[in-house]
């Protein structure tokens, strides 16, 4: 399925260089093609401020800063832009957390393409209205 662009650019924020590679893949397959990635938060401010992210793939878990912080910065500074968390901690309590904290989706490690496939699928319906 072909995806109107305003979900572009997107932004990978994840500390493991095979996940960002495989994230980047799928989407890539899915036929994106503006897409960014950072290994921490530090290095993804400047490509936030200057790209704009419409959507944003954050890991929960970086070297840097906890995750969840980042989701609040990011509402409180860019509430346009959708938020997914990644986990391979995937507890009810973890997606609920996040879900509170305003993530537009969350996807749990190991994921797939069809899970992401669904969750950009969900960020497009939300995108026209």
């Amino acid at each position: 399925m072909e995806f109107v662009r305003p979900l572009e650019p997107i932004l990978i924020i994840d500390d493991v260089q095979d996940i960002r590679d495989y994230l980047n893949q799928i989407l890539t397959e899915l036929g994106f093609e503006d897409i960014l990635e950072s290994r921490d938060f530090e290095s993804a401010k400047s490509l936030i401020k200057e790209k704009s992210p419409n959507v944003i793939f954050l890991d929960i878990e970086l070297p840097d800063t906890d995750g969840t912080e980042i989701l609040e910065f990011l509402n409180d500074n860019y509430p346009h832009t959708h938020v997914v968390m990644c986990s391979g901690h995937n507890s009810l309590e973890n997606v609920q957390n996040t879900w509170e904290l305003g993530a537009k989706g969350f996807i749990a490690k190991p994921f797939n393409a069809k899970k992401v496939d669904t969750v950009m699928k969900r960020l497009e319906i939300v995108e026209h209205f």
